[in-house]
């Protein structure tokens, strides 16, 4: 195998590069050094030093502020949840809902980004419990007791985290949709890697289109940092222009309420202040420019551009549509050769040789079966040129050739069914739809053999851990079972 074969088959885990995503969006570029740093100093107990560093990053590093000095007290835990109850009593009798008193502050790790998206989700959706424990612990007597000034989040600041939330929700969504192992179309499968990043890059670009304004006009993304140029939806003019019409129709006097001036004071960029807008611009860049570092290497393999173009529910013509520009059909052209040079040396070449062998000896005998008194130049022109069109048409050009994209729910169990048609390249297809999109699946395993392997089992070898992991991974699959009992019914589907 040479370097260039390693290469190839090196795969990126989703989750990793979704985690450095979303920490670029949160800390900025440099955001190890940002987290060590608040190791050492919550390590050497420098709090006010932590909360002054973490206080840097605004309305997030106040709110881990807040979460931390509540979580740091059983006794404010409690308090918090007392003001939660009292205040839903008084509220009176209304309509059920879920409630959410009960529900616990998250503080975020320095583990995954997402546990600060947790922390800022459950956060809004127990702001009004939060503000009221704030104004009731601003009537401590000890000053001690009292959440310092500084980490108190204004009307502004809960704002801009419900706008943070909305940018990140996307990114948290395809973390948790590609932990899986794969099911059925979706749910951790190769091919969502390449799409889910498209997703993602357009996502940030309109985000960043939607925080716009002439006063922070000038923080944009460099072209010649951009090969991906999508094109830019004018979300905004487009609705300005449907209002301005659909106006003309109401009555004069009433036409000012619904004009766009109107309803673009009415929209939510008008209640942020122009530094908040900066903020979100360069977090925003922040997470584009990661992604897109990570998109421009996965060209470094072709079986992330491979596993999109033998999905049939997209085929090479999704890939057409999206890299359209002078530098994308680079690009597009290095997706196909890449997949039939991998095809060629690792599938293709082994039993090339036999396919051509009996297929050149079935067209032979049916040829010669004809009658003796046509031609025999002409017979032996057209032998030759059978053969030929036959070594010519390769499976990936048959393949290609379909009326392709096809609706599938199933690509593994198309390509299974296809398998006569497709021999070489059907098993391609099935052994990049095997792969992964992130190794969680290996994490969770690690995780679980820590859980196994307790303090009261040290003495376990680590050949008979490898059997109760295999056991139990056998039988959370329904590979395996133990009499009558069910695993599988036993567990939610989310496991």
């Amino acid at each position: 195998m040479t370097d260039k074969d390693a290469i190839d088959r090196r795969m990126r885990c989703y989750g990793h590069i979704l985690n450095l995503v979303g920490r670029a969006f949160l800390y900025g570029e440099d955001s190890e050094t940002f987290e060590q740093e608040s190791q050492v100093l919550d390590l050497t107990d420098r709090l006010d030093d932590d909360l002054r560093h973490w206080r840097k990053k605004g309305p997030i590093g106040k709110l881990r502020n807040i979460i931390k000095f509540i979580r740091s007290s059983p006794q404010r835990s409690e308090r918090l949840k007392q003001s939660a109850c009292e205040l839903d009593t008084s509220e009176g009798f209304t309509i059920y809902e879920p409630s959410t008193r009960e529900l616990e502050v998250i503080i975020n790790n320095n583990t995954r980004w997402n546990s600060t998206y947790m922390m800022i989700d459950r956060a809004l959706t127990k702001q009004t419990h939060l503000q009221t424990f704030l104004i009731e612990n601003k009537l401590e007597d000890d000053p001690q007791s009292q959440i310092p000034e500084d980490d108190i989040l204004s009307s502004e600041d809960w704002r801009l985290l419900v706008e943070i939330k909305e940018i990140l929700e996307p990114l948290y969504l395809q973390t948790m949709r590609c932990q899986g192992w794969g099911k059925g179309d979706s749910h951790g499968r190769l091919w969502e890697i390449i799409t889910g990043l498209e997703y993602l890059l357009d996502h940030f670009e309109d985000s960043k289109t939607f925080f716009t304004t002439p006063a922070n006009r000038d923080i944009q993304l460099s072209q010649s940092q951009s090969p991906i140029p999508h094109p830019r939806k004018l979300r905004y003019s487009q609705k300005e222009t449907q209002l301005k019409q659909s106006s003309n129709s109401l009555p004069r006097h009433t036409r000012s309420e619904y004009s766009p001036s109107n309803y673009q004071q009415q929209d939510r960029r008008s209640n942020l202040r122009q530094d908040s807008h900066a903020y979100l611009q360069i977090s925003i860049t922040n997470a584009w420019q990661k992604l897109n570092d990570y998109y421009i290497k996965l060209g470094d393999s072709p079986l992330f551009a491979a596993a999109v173009i033998l999905h049939p529910n997209y085929s090479l013509r999704w890939q057409q549509e999206r890299w359209n520009g002078k530098e994308q059909l680079i690009w597009l052209y290095d997706a196909k050769k890449g997949l039939e040079d991998f095809w060629e040396r690792w599938y293709h070449h082994d039993i090339h040789s036999r396919l051509t062998e009996e297929y050149t000896s079935q067209k032979t005998n049916i040829i010669a079966t004809q009658s003796s008194h046509e031609d025999s130049r002409y017979q032996q022109w057209l032998n030759r040129r059978t053969i030929r069109l036959s070594d010519d048409s390769s499976e990936l050009d048959r393949y290609f050739r379909l009326d392709l994209p096809q609706r599938v729910d199933d690509p593994v169990q198309w390509w299974i069914s296809h398998q006569a048609s497709f021999p070489t390249l059907s098993k391609l297809a099935l052994d990049i739809f095997e792969i992964p999109a992130m190794a969680a699946d290996c994490e969770r395993a690690f995780s679980l053999a820590k859980l196994t392997l307790t303090s009261q089992r040290l003495s376990m070898s680590s050949s008979t851990l490898e059997k109760v992991q295999c056991l139990k991974n056998w039988m959370r699959r329904g590979a395996v079972s133990i009499g009558d009992f069910n695993f599988v019914e036993s567990i939610p589907d989310t496991m």
